[in-house]
């Protein structure tokens, strides 16, 4: 009679193990599919702010291009104008050089010599950087958006196995465990508990989001592919 009371006091034992088990194994299913839904979330957003950035970085290139070929069309004017003598049509395409362009112009004219006839004011690193404007910083801000996107898919991937194995504590602790030997109900509810230990492990070294997506600022950077 003890020793029966003793087995069924195990068995009393293993189904508390096993009701806490699936008490803690809910709670961190809930949290783990609230998390991955919310860097899914994350990660389309910045995916599709990457996608917006580029094209603005577009625009701008276009409008870059088309500031370029008028300098270009101007200036293959002036120096027309200047190679037949031409002064006052020569000054006219003069007065409407853009700004941004003029200072090149000037530092051309300046140090234009026959020794080197092959250079033109579209050469010189100042007038590059007046010209492109946003297109470096929608570059970067583009990649930057992209790299969060990657990494909020990783996170949120993460989640997602970290529910699948909450789904095998479920499993072992309360579909199977009903339906095996007595004797091998201990078995199952450590099963259980290992896996559990192991899910709650990676939920902790996960990153978490909040509604303000402030967590993304804590991801390390990537390089561009």
């Amino acid at each position: 009679m003890p020793e029966g009371r003793s087995f069924w006091a195990r068995q009393l034992d293993s189904d508390f193990a096993a009701a806490l088990l699936l008490a803690v194994a809910a709670l961190a299913t809930a949290w783990s599919s609230y998390q991955a839904s919310i860097w899914s979330g994350i990660e389309a957003a910045e995916y599709t702010y990457s996608s917006v950035l580029r094209d603005k970085e577009a625009a701008a290139r276009n409008e870059v291009d088309r500031r370029r070929m008028l300098d270009v069309m101007l200036f293959t004017q002036w120096l027309e104008a200047s190679t037949y003598r031409r002064d006052t049509l020569a000054r006219f395409f003069e007065l409407h050089f853009r700004p941004e362009f003029r200072p090149s112009f000037e530092r051309w004219r300046q140090n234009a010599t026959t020794a080197n006839l092959t250079a033109t004011p579209f050469d010189g690193l100042d007038y590059r950087q007046r010209t492109e404007g946003n297109i470096a910083h929608y570059d970067s801000a583009s990649w930057h958006a992209l790299r969060v996107a990657r990494q909020a898919n990783g996170v949120s991937d993460n989640y997602v196995f970290v529910t699948v194995i909450l789904a095998s504590v479920l499993f072992f602790a309360g579909a199977v465990r009903p339906l095996v030997d007595l004797r091998l109900r201990k078995t199952t509810v450590v099963i259980a508990g290992v896996l559990l230990v192991w899910a709650v492990i990676r939920l902790v070294r996960t990153p978490v989001a909040g509604r303000d997506r402030g967590a993304t600022r804590e991801l390390a950077p990537l390089s561009p592919p």
